[in-house]
Formats: C-alpha cells, structure tokens, sequence
C-alpha cells in the first residue's frame, strides 16, 4: 500500500501541472509549490523537496485553492508568503452574495457522492453539476449505500429515473456500498482514478471519507499528524486536503455542503449549462422568450410532449432567478 504521508508522495503525474524540482528561475529566494489543504485564511503548500510549508496571501493572492501552483517567499519557521498563483486549468467553485467557497484547481475530475440515507438532494445534484460543466470538468456520480436497498426494487429504479432527468444520462453513475463490498468499490474506482487529480463532493454523512480511507489507507490520520505538527487547522473542524496514493492517485476531500451557490455564473454561463434548453429555446417564436407564459414557446412544447425535463426546467428557473436576484443588488 502507498505511503500516504505528504512528506513522501510523488510529485507528478503524467500531464498534468506540477511543482518544480528547483528554485524559481531568477528568483533566488522563491519556491515553487502545490496547495495541499485550505484552512480558509492560511494553506499548507508542498515544495520541490517534499517539505510542508504554512503559507499566506495577501490581497488577491488569498483567492487560493487546493491544487493550485504557486510560488512562495519562505519567512521563517516553516511559513511563507505567496507571492504568485500559476495560470489554472480549470477551478471548481461556489458563491453567494457574500462570498466565494473555492473547491479545487487544476482537476482531472469530481465525484459527486449521493445515497439513500441521508437523503440526497436533486438540487445539490443538479447545481455541482451546472457547476462542472460551467469549469469544464467532467463529473462522475457515486450513489453509495445501495445496501439499503437490497430487496427494493422499486425505490433503486425511482432514483435511477430520477437521476436520468436530471443528468439526461450524461454523468456516469455508479452504485456502490464502500463499507459492504469495498473490495468491489475499490475494484470498481481504482482504474477511473489512476494518475488523476480528483476532488470529491457531497453533502455530509454521505461517506467521503471512508471512500478516502479505502483507497489511500490511513489518509486521514496522516493529515491529522502533519497539521498538529505544524499547528494548522487546531481550532478547525472543516478544511480541504488532498491525499496522495499510489499509481497518481490524488484525491482532494471537501466539507460535506449544504449550500452551492453559483451567483459567479452569467445568464449566458447558466444557459450554455442546461443546452438542452437552449437549444429547444432557439426555436422560440420570440427571440427573448423567458419560457414561461409566451405564446409558441418551444421549451413549453417540449415539456408537454416529454422531449424535456421537467426537474432540469424548475432548476433553470430557479438558478436563473437566483441571478437575476444577484444582479439586483449591484
């Protein structure tokens, strides 16, 4: 099994962003590093040489996510300041009209993990999936605890459907029980996540964490250890970290989410997300059409008929709303 600790993980994988193995060219007394874990107000970054730093920005420099390269001016004791964040592939993010909650960078992929008990929530689906499409990241879903439903043929076929209308069958969906087969779950995970970088969603007690525990054994208690000995994250409950695991195996652990606002989205983000919309919409009698009450509205057509779905069009509207709202306040 891979050492799990961050002293010793690799530093890269095949095509993807990675740290450099020197100091900044021309910049003697910078370091080059990958955001491991976020703290909200501070960071652990890992350098070229393994070594964990406690890093700090200022100004726009504090708008840093885990997976993000950046470079970093070391002041002592094992903390440095970041001095410049590296141009992003991508960055999976949600907002309100407050503030912004950064997810990850530079991803390969996200995992949304839903299941039965708790409840999953279509609207969380139906927002991280907008979301992703919006950051250009494909998404996959794992429907855990698919246990409780031995025998329930009726209630598994009801979420299958019901995921379906929200995803139109485009996300892969795997069902999984990670405490009652994990050596299937782990069969089933092992191969979609080799030498990738992938940040895994979800609302809380959905079963992260264990997922993180089967695939890198001891991932959890090794970034207790390296925050305690650097007295990071003592007074935090929730905090973003990545794990390394053998074959590139990287994954990146959320705060289970109640909330995932994408007040950040334009009306045109929004709508390029639901295309199956804005297609149909594009044969609207009225170039303007709000697909509401207007006559010859092709999306109400396609709603009646079955050609759409109902639950995408509600969480349109409501996302649409939401922004409208936002744009009010300014």
């Amino acid at each position: 099994m891979a050492d799990s600790s961050l002293h010793k993980v690799r530093l890269a994988s095949k095509g993807k962003q990675t740290a450099q193995h020197a100091k900044n060219v021309g910049s003697p007394d910078l370091l080059n590093a990958l955001v491991v874990a976020s703290y909200g107000r501070h960071f652990l970054a890992r350098d070229a040489e393994g070594e964990i730093w406690q890093v700090y920005g200022k100004g726009k420099r504090r708008d840093v996510a885990v997976g993000d390269e950046i470079s970093i001016l070391p002041s002592g004791d094992k903390q440095a300041w970041i001095e410049e964040i590296q141009t992003r592939r991508n960055l999976v993010y949600r907002s309100d009209a407050l503030k912004s909650k950064m997810f990850a960078a530079n991803l390969d992929g996200v995992l949304l993990i839903l299941a039965i008990s708790p409840p999953y929530s279509t609207e969380l689906l139906g927002r991280t999936l907008t979301a992703c499409k919006h950051a250009d990241v494909p998404l996959t879903i794992l429907f855990n605890k698919v246990d409780i439903l031995e025998g329930d043929q009726e209630t598994l076929d009801a979420v299958e459907q019901e995921l379906f209308e929200i995803t139109l069958g485009e996300v892969p969906t795997h069902y999984i029980s990670v405490t009652e087969h994990p050596q299937e779950t782990e069969a089933l995970l092992r191969p979609l996540l080799t030498d990738k970088r992938t940040l895994i969603l979800g609302q809380s007690g959905m079963g992260k964490s264990t997922l993180i525990n089967l695939l890198i054994p001891d991932a959890l208690a090794a970034t207790n250890e390296i925050s305690m000995a650097l007295n990071a994250g003592k007074h935090t409950t929730t905090h973003t970290q990545m794990h390394f695991g053998d074959a590139g195996l990287e994954l990146i652990d959320s705060p289970g989410f109640q909330a995932f606002g994408l007040h950040h989205l334009t009306e045109a983000d929004l709508l390029n997300a639901f295309s199956d919309l804005r297609d149909e919409g594009n044969k609207c009698r009225f170039a303007n059409c709000q697909h509401k009450r207007e006559p010859d509205c092709a999306v109400k057509n396609g709603l009646e008929d079955g050609t759409l779905s109902p639950a995408r069009y509600e969480l349109y509207q409501m996302l649409k709303a939401e922004l409208e709202e936002a744009q009010s306040q300014y």
